[in-house]
């Protein structure tokens, strides 16, 4: 089997792996799939920027800010009230300073975006085991908050 081959069989697994922990992954472990790319994400985009590689850093900051777009959308304003509205503007205050990250290779504005999402992240995982387990049909049947 040539290195080619090997290579493709590993990218076909991890995508298969992926697939399949997102489709299985409640609500909850969603979320914090997403939390874990984008902290990925940041530390790579910190990488590239120091070893001034932008084609890489430009492709992890779009995946960066895809993450955070899908946070913000992710959050419900009709239920979760002052909450979701502050965690919405939170969101929208991270993409934008994403952007001016990228525009200025700025790591200063990179690391208060880490530092945002790292809390949130430590929060979401800190929540009551039973939150996690439930289904988008057992939440949304908690009504609003």
């Amino acid at each position: 089997m040539s290195l080619l081959q090997k290579q493709q069989f590993a990218k076909q697994y991890a995508n298969n792996y992926v697939e399949t922990s997102v489709s299985e992954a409640t609500p909850h472990k969603l979320i914090e799939m997403l939390y874990e790319g984008a902290l990925k994400h940041i530390k790579l985009i910190r990488i590239f920027m120091d070893q001034k590689n932008f084609e890489k850093k430009s492709e992890h900051m779009n995946k960066l800010l895809s993450i955070v777009l899908n946070l913000r959308e992710g959050v419900d304003l009709k239920k979760g009230g002052e909450v979701a509205d502050n965690l919405y503007g939170l969101y929208d205050y991270c993409y934008r300073q994403l952007v001016k990250a990228s525009f200025k290779n700025d790591t200063v504005i990179l690391d208060e975006v880490d530092q945002h999402l790292t809390g949130l992240y430590e929060a979401w995982k800190s929540l009551p085991s039973a939150y996690k387990k439930l289904s988008k049909d057992q939440i949304d049947k908690m009504g609003p908050r």
